[in-house]
């Protein structure tokens, strides 16, 4: 992936460590992801992988190290990081339109802005014709399609998304995925996506970070260079799928 390796690092983790009283549950973990990049994240249950995303959002204290976003210290006031949940976080009093539109109006970008932006990425998602309809009058797949929209469309400095589509049959999750990887593509977003199904982290990453069970450590990282659309029946999508799940599943 020689293109992808000459990117700049976008976000750089260095020695993070987070403990909750005696409990160490991330261990000195250090690395970078470049800009644009798409990342997932790996790992048995229960090795901390909300937390590592909740302590790379800010949204919980670190307890030792430090989290730069083009070279400055992380910030929620200075820099946009965007989190999509596991579970839809639709204003139910609030149209689709408007529940995407919210991160840009609190950003306080100018209305010719968000509606240019909003045309575009309501109908890349396929939004446009439920547009004024409200979170209970859709299905929902669309309320986690309404979720992922609003995070890009504040064309965040980092996208971080906690396992957004684990709630969903397999067929939705299918058609999800390709949407994700469309608005990535022609968004330009760093991204960086928890799941524990490896077969969709090597569906949609171009990286893939395997952590180890608690005290949590990069135990592996995985290239997947495979070209887009993938095709799971592909020998190398396989390879790669059984090589992460071998990672994981023998300690």
């Amino acid at each position: 992936m020689k293109e992808q390796d000459q990117r700049k690092a976008k976000i750089e983790v260095k020695h993070l460590t987070k403990r909750f009283g005696d409990l160490l549950v991330l261990d000195d973990i250090s690395f970078d992801v470049a800009e644009g990049e798409f990342v997932a994240i790996v790992g048995p249950t229960g090795c901390g992988k909300t937390t590592f995303l909740n302590v790379l959002s800010r949204l919980a204290p670190i307890s030792s190290g430090r989290i730069l976003i083009d070279g400055e210290d992380a910030d929620p006031k200075r820099h946009n990081i965007s989190f999509v949940f596991q579970e839809p976080t639709c204003m139910p009093w609030s149209t689709v339109r408007d529940n995407v539109a919210f991160g840009m109006e609190i950003k306080g970008l100018p209305q010719g802005e968000i509606d240019r932006r909003l045309d575009r990425i309501l109908e890349m998602v396929g939004l446009t014709q439920c547009a004024d309809l409200y979170p209970n009058q859709v299905s929902a797949s669309m309320l986690q399609r309404i979720a992922v929209s609003r995070a890009f469309a504040v064309d965040p400095d980092l996208l971080l998304m906690d396992e957004p589509y684990g709630q969903l049959d397999v067929k939705l999750r299918f058609y999800l995925e390709d949407e994700l990887v469309n608005l990535w593509r022609n968004l330009k977003s760093t991204v960086v996506f928890i799941t524990h199904n490896i077969e969709e982290a090597v569906y949609v990453a171009e990286r893939i970070l395997v952590l180890s069970p608690k005290p949590t450590t990069i135990k592996a990282e995985i290239k997947v260079d495979l070209p887009r659309p993938r095709d799971f029946m592909d020998p190398e999508f396989i390879r790669i799928r059984k090589q992460v799940t071998d990672l994981i599943r023998w300690w």
